[in-house]
């Protein structure tokens, strides 16, 4: 379901480290339909090639803001990486890039690539790319399949956590989500006292209490003077031979 709603979302900001393997997540969200034109910054577009050799690609090396078109036809746009990019033109004609990507009909997804283990914690960079995009994927810094969606829905911010999983021979590309148990779905412990609708356990001081509690016979009883008298009644059967003949067998 989150995979979905990610293939339907415009702008998406996957923030990775240099370890993360991100390709397979990329292939799944660009449609085969789609051209696909990337901005590569960073990675060589030779590596690209290789990835997306079944869709129609065009591959950019350099941007320019004055010079460049507008896609004649609906396409996919992945920028690897964003840092790069900032750097070579500055952020302030990044920016203007990415709004003009985000306002163009034709544009039918924006994919930008950041790397967190090149910027600051928390630097303004990253606070304005999230405050931009429209669905965040962030990689798990410990586990490499593990990540942390957040999509932007209504006005609202739905998060998840992910396991991706990819099988290499069918390219089939999952997302599976780590579902956390609630303290209202956790199972109760059941006790004597839950299944009454009056007290049965007792705390500690009704137990003091009840232990203090000296009832007439047991002083006898603990003196050794109990004595057991019973007094035959008119019904019973004395009958040693056959104590079961009064029962209708």
């Amino acid at each position: 379901m989150t995979l979905f709603k990610l293939k339907t979302t415009t702008t998406i900001l996957i923030e990775e480290d240099y370890n993360k393997n991100s390709l397979p997540l990329l292939q799944s969200l660009v449609q085969d339909d789609y051209m696909l034109n990337i901005f590569c910054f960073e990675q060589p577009a030779a590596l690209w090639q290789g990835v997306f050799k079944e869709k129609r690609c065009q591959f950019y090396s350099e941007i320019c803001l004055e010079t460049l078109e507008r896609p004649k036809e609906k396409t996919a746009i992945i920028i690897d990486s964003v840092n790069q990019m900032g750097l070579l033109l500055g952020w302030n004609n990044c920016l203007k890039i990415i709004k003009n990507f985000q306002h163009d009909s034709n544009v039918s997804k924006l994919i930008i690539i950041l790397h967190k283990d090149c910027i600051l914690l928390n630097s303004k960079l990253q606070i304005h790319l999230n405050h931009i995009a429209h669905a965040i994927v962030t990689f798990d810094t410990k586990k490499n399949d593990k990540l942390y969606v957040q999509i932007k829905k209504a006005g609202k911010l739905v998060s998840s956590e992910e396991i991706m999983s990819y099988d290499t021979r069918t390219c089939y590309f999952k997302l599976s989500p780590i579902v956390k148990l609630s303290k209202k779905d956790e199972v109760e412990k059941v006790t004597p006292g839950n299944l009454t609708t009056f007290k049965i356990e007792t705390d500690q001081i009704s137990q003091l209490e009840k232990n203090k509690l000296q009832l007439p016979y047991m002083s006898k009883i603990n003196e050794g003077q109990g004595r057991v008298f019973y007094e035959p009644d008119a019904v019973d059967d004395w009958d040693d031979e056959d104590p079961d003949d009064d029962l209708d067998i």
